[in-house]
């Protein structure tokens, strides 16, 4: 347990730097979103692109402040729109800001990555970009942002998220693998598909993590907390080895793929997906 501790301190410690070298003076309210202060200056535009990534490639996107949406579509391209919004004293000070952010695109074959990359600002400025992905069936993600939460729903593929203030939510997944991680927020997997192979790894620091996992799935499943209880709701989960409330090794219908759920300050849950919650 140790381990799981010293490793979701060094993500945070990671990740809080990176948040206070992109905005210096952006404060982050408790949902993720941003305030200003006295930046009475206002620009905004939309930043789109559509890019032709086949089934087994890749998406990455590394945002800095704002929401990320994906969702799956039944299309062949992905699809990439950003409402970017910069805030300064005046809103030509806004503009000269909002020009000065960095679009950088590498377009490969199987590869796509997009990232913003902001300039140093001082003073009462600041910028939040809010994505909106769509994604062809059986393209991977990689979907990070530092202020803001992660949303995504009906993906296939290999589904990374990252995020440092604000939650994550899956809903309807059939991905192969998924691998979340947030330092301040929840995180909450819904899968829609059984699996029986791969390895689903969701960790928080501050904030709590739940899967929701098909009854007919195989899964050797290991729940870790600190600060927190872990509670499990209408699966039959055959247990293995000791257990306690921050602690349970279990296998769902005789074990297969790995299902790993650690948390700092907050509770893990495990449930069938469908399960109505009180």
């Amino acid at each position: 347990m140790h381990a799981v501790t010293r490793k979701l301190a060094r993500i945070s410690t990671v990740l809080l730097f990176t948040a206070a070298v992109a905005g210096c003076d952006i404060a982050v309210d408790g949902h993720g979103g941003l305030d200003f202060g006295l930046a009475a200056g206002k620009a905004s535009d939309q930043w789109t692109r559509t890019y032709q990534v086949p089934a087994g490639g890749r998406l990455e996107l590394i945002n800095v402040n704002g929401r990320i949406t994906a969702e799956a579509s039944e299309g062949t391209a992905v699809e990439v729109s950003a409402a970017r919004t910069a805030k300064a004293t005046t809103d030509e000070a806004a503009k000269a800001l909002l020009d000065r952010i960095e679009m950088r695109e590498e377009v490969g074959a199987e590869r796509v990555r997009v990232e913003v990359r902001a300039p140093r600002i001082s003073g009462p400025s600041g910028h939040e970009f809010t994505w909106t992905v769509r994604v062809p069936r059986g393209v991977s993600v990689d979907l990070r942002t530092v202020n803001g939460g992660v949303r995504v729903a009906n993906l296939e593929g290999d589904v990374r998220l990252r995020s440092t203030n604000g939650g994550i939510k899956g809903t309807g997944l059939l991905a192969t693998s998924v691998d979340a991680s947030v330092t301040n927020g929840g995180v909450e997997i819904e899968l829609a598909k059984a699996i029986s192979t791969g390895t689903y790894q969701m960790e928080a620091v501050n904030g709590g993590v739940s899967v929701h996992l098909p009854g007919d799935s195989r899964a050797d499943i290991a729940g870790r907390c600190v600060n927190g209880g872990i509670t499990t709701q209408d699966l039959t989960l055959e247990m293995v080895g000791e257990q306690n409330r921050r602690r349970l090794d279990a296998t769902l219908n005789g074990g297969g793929a790995k299902v790993s759920l650690e948390t700092v300050n907050g509770g893990v849950t495990i449930r069938r997906t469908g399960t109505v919650v009180n």
